[in-house]
């Protein structure tokens, strides 16, 4: 007899505009790079309006926009997945 072992991932589900509303991405990415940084599958999914930031020039040129393309960053070296 084998035992089945149930595989779980976090999903992190973001709609929001990159222009309107930094906050979500902040979120989304932050707490992704936490999960897989701590051994953790993790996704980020991205739709509707949410899309637009794989082009980081929509992101607004603040302190906000900023942090989202470090979080961006991050996510390359934490190995989680973001879909569209």
């Amino acid at each position: 007899m084998t035992e089945s072992v149930d595989v779980k991932k976090l999903i992190f589900f973001c709609s929001a505009d990159p222009r309107e509303d930094t906050g979500a991405f902040f979120r989304a990415y932050h707490f992704a790079n936490v999960a897989a940084t701590s051994g953790l599958e993790a996704e980020v999914r991205l739709a509707g309006s949410a899309v637009d930031v794989t082009d980081l020039d929509t992101l607004p040129s603040t302190e906000a926009g900023d942090l989202i393309r470090q979080k961006i960053g991050e996510s390359f070296d934490a190995k989680f997945e973001v879909s569209l």
